[in-house]
């Protein structure tokens, strides 16, 4: 939010705050066999949240889910409410809050949209396969990007559905919006990334990349900046769809401690969004899948060239924050659950690790 990072590490939920990494709260509820996936929302002192689910018992296949509201604004954690009667299937993409209203995407295929203070369901909407997505909002419109291969257009405030669009493959990337251009942009496993028009859907220009399309495209300057499973990054013109740079992620300079000469050879694989901040992309990947090293890249947004690069305890599997003038990444290591690296070098700033309890 600008100032505190809030983080699913498995077992519970924290946030800290990331200037000084003092921990502001964290929650574990009391079933240990439970794991959190997907970020918490945390908006005006209220986090919402859902789990992984838990198996409901020997004789009974059937898992539950739960999705939680709880209080945040103190130094504790106060419990709002807890819903395990709406979700059958994990919580993969972290709840979208807005206006009192927490929108809840669901493995079942469905959005689900709460009154956040009760978690009071208002409507629900369901797709065809499983919803891993966040939701992207807009002007009264929910964007939502589903394993069925479609993307829809639905009415914030009742889900009534607007128009949809069947693309090629299953899609996990979190819709961007332009107003600008009145276009959506839509990325999936089809290794292609597409710009459509925000009123009826219609496609309006496409572009491929070399392999899968796991997370949301970054938005900058009128520039798309999107990285793919073979580690490769490509910088797009966002109202025409030009392509005005590719670059691949794919050595190592540091393994296990060691400087490498020449360079490891890797694949490099992107399933993390870029970020962008004054005129630099920076990159998380799962780096080296032998020595389970994670890489983090700082490129030059210009032209793609690597301005520097750092390896992590571990791979990288979620979009990095930049606060002030330190870059965070989240990863499972011992060294830390939380890892903030100085934008302008890469140097290893600090670490935090939750609390045991």
């Amino acid at each position: 939010d600008g100032e505190n990072v809030y983080v699913a590490y498995g077992p519970g939920v924290f946030g800290i705050n990331a200037e000084s990494q003092n921990l502001l709260w964290s929650y574990k509820p009391e079933n240990g066999t439970l794991f959190f996936y997907a970020p918490p929302s945390v908006e005006n002192g209220r986090a919402i949240l859902g789990d992984f689910g838990a198996a409901q018992g020997l004789f009974s296949p059937q898992t539950i889910v739960s999705i939680y509201g709880l209080d945040v604004s103190g130094s504790g954690v106060q419990p709002l409410w807890t819903r395990d009667d709406l979700a059958k299937d994990r919580i993969v993409a972290g709840p979208l809050q807005l206006d009192g209203i927490a929108y809840v995407a669901t493995a079942d295929n469905l959005l689900l949209a709460l009154e956040a203070e009760t978690g009071e369901e208002l409507w629900r909407f369901a797709a065809e396969f499983s919803i891993w997505a966040q939701p992207t909002y807009h002007d009264g419109v929910l964007y939502i990007s589903s394993l069925d291969r479609h993307l829809y257009a639905i009415d914030a405030a009742d889900g009534s559905h607007k128009w949809a669009v069947e693309l090629s493959c299953a899609m996990s990337a979190q819709p961007v919006v332009t107003p600008v251009d009145n276009l959506v942009y839509a990325a999936s496993y089809d290794r292609q990334g597409q710009a459509l028009d925000l009123d009826n859907g219609e496609e309006v220009w496409s572009v491929q990349a070399t392999d899968w399309v796991w997370s949301a495209p970054a938005m900058a300057d009128g520039t798309l900046y999107f990285g793919d499973s073979s580690g490769n990054v490509f910088a797009i013109d966002a109202a025409s769809g030009d392509l005005l740079w590719q670059s691949g992620i794919h050595t190592m300079n540091v393994v296990a401690g060691a400087v490498q000469n020449p360079p490891l050879q890797i694949k490099g694989s992107i399933q993390a969004s870029p970020v962008v901040q004054d005129g630099v992309v920076y990159i998380a990947t799962l780096g080296n899948n032998e020595s389970e090293e994670g890489l983090l890249v700082a490129l030059d947004a210009a032209n793609g060239d690597e301005l520097w690069q750092t390896t992590t305890p571990a791979p990288l599997f979620t979009t990095p924050i930049i606060v002030g003038d330190v870059i965070v990444v989240a990863l499972q290591s011992e060294a830390g659950v939380l890892q903030g690296y100085e934008v302008d070098s890469g140097r290893l700033a600090w670490n935090y690790l939750p609390p045991e309890s």
